[in-house]
């Protein structure tokens, strides 16, 4: 294939690279910083066409491949590209796309491979593509993929991403790209209203938010009853969430904040909370550490991390914020994996993620939540008026500034 093709940039990148190897270089030094991400590379890479990555980046394809073609063709220096694709000529088969929460990971992986075994070798299996919770995946790219061909023949995703972004659902939901699934849902989480309108994205569990609050270390300050407590000035520098300010631990608080109370209200949250602080650290802190009394965190790290007598889990009383873990695969795709659509769908995966105190929607499953405890969704309202990417993006951009501005 000669590099001034310029056909060839229909190609995934993955498969544009095994021809090119020089391209990931030339990429670099043109400043895509995903080429040089293993988490890309392995999840994304194999769908992305290398004419909608240059596009991403405002990047010329021709130009590019003028540049490519002054290049020696043999591989690049560094890290090599992740052909994992399962690349051949006479390709592409079927592609699944997956992206668990952590508590998930394992012990889906163990019965997907029980799946296959009881299906048999000549049953239909797609190549499957996993995330790992990095940067650079299809989820932070899927609201900008504008080929069918690059969308996954079945997607199971989690969170707030860019699958449930306006672009992406106005783009390729509204024909018949996606086959219908089911929207029941069960009795405990009927009021969260998950159901899609659009009948596509089955939502099959939520990952609920919650707060911990350490009494000892309170004083005597009282213990926080709902989220919207959090914004009380007295908590100002008690208040401790996983991960950097960038992303703040999970998109669903910074939204729901922004949407409810306004972005000043965010800018306090990003000056009254301690990021990068694990649960673990909160639960179990080592000699010497100052921790936060207060965490907020996945109902599952709240139960799972070993903790001592005072610490009190909260279910807030306006509900727990919810992150979806959701399925959509495509018409030309449903039957052949309707093996593993049913699978994501049905009692064995409920189980899991009940197990793993992930609320499953299926009707006849057993829910870990509470007595009594509700859920909150964004909204499908939300979802359809607001394109998801860009108002993530500001959120965690206001917490951010807020955050190191007063830290």
């Amino acid at each position: 294939m000669s590099v001034l093709e310029e056909t060839s940039l229909d190609l995934p990148v993955t498969r544009f690279l095994a021809h090119h190897p020089a391209g990931r270089d030339v990429l670099a030094a043109q400043g895509v910083a995903a080429v040089a991400d293993a988490e890309f590379l392995a999840s994304a890479a194999p769908f992305l066409s290398m004419r909608t990555l240059l596009a991403l980046h405002g990047l010329s394809g021709k130009l590019f491949l003028e540049a490519l073609a002054g290049q020696d063709r043999t591989a690049p220096s560094g890290m090599q590209p992740l052909f994992c694709d399962g690349y051949n000529a006479a390709g592409p088969g079927l592609r699944m796309f997956l992206s668990l929460p952590c508590p998930l990971k394992a012990p889906m992986g163990i019965a997907l491979e029980n799946l296959k075994e009881r299906l048999g070798p000549d049953a239909p299996w797609p190549r499957i593509f996993m995330d790992s919770c990095g940067k650079h995946t299809l989820n932070d790219l899927a609201s900008s993929l504008t080929d069918p061909a690059e969308v996954p023949d079945l997607i199971v995703s989690s969170g707030l991403n860019g699958f449930l972004s306006k672009s992406f659902r106005d783009r390729f939901t509204t024909g018949d790209l996606f086959a219908p699934l089911p929207q029941d849902m069960h009795p405990a989480l009927a009021d969260a209203k998950l159901a899609d309108p659009r009948g596509i994205c089955r939502i099959y569990g939520v990952n609920p938010l919650v707060i911990v609050a350490v009494r000892s270390r309170l004083g005597d300050l009282p213990v926080p009853r709902s989220f919207d407590d959090l914004l009380d000035p007295a908590y100002v520098g008690r208040i401790g969430l996983c991960g950097p300010p960038e992303t703040a631990g999970d998109s669903t608080l910074l939204l729901n904040i922004r949407l409810k109370h306004g972005p000043e209200a965010l800018a306090a949250l990003g000056r009254a909370m301690i990021c990068d602080t694990h649960p673990s650290q909160i639960f179990r802190p080592g000699p010497g550490a100052n921790p936060p009394p207060i965490g907020v965190m996945p109902y599952f790290f709240a139960n799972a991390a070993p903790r001592q007598d005072d610490v009190e889990i909260i279910w807030p009383d306006d509900g727990g914020l919810v992150s979806p873990l959701f399925v959509m695969v495509k018409q030309t795709a449903a039957e052949a994996l309707a093996p593993l659509v049913d699978f994501f769908l049905g009692p064995e995966t409920a189980a899991i993620a009940s197990g793993a105190l992930i609320p499953p929607t299926s009707p006849a499953a057993s829910s870990p939540l509470p007595d009594g405890a509700s859920v909150r969704f964004i909204g499908w309202d939300v979802l359809e008026e607001h394109d998801l990417g860009p108002l993530i993006a500001a959120s965690g951009k206001l917490f951010a500034e807020a955050y190191y501005a007063s830290h």
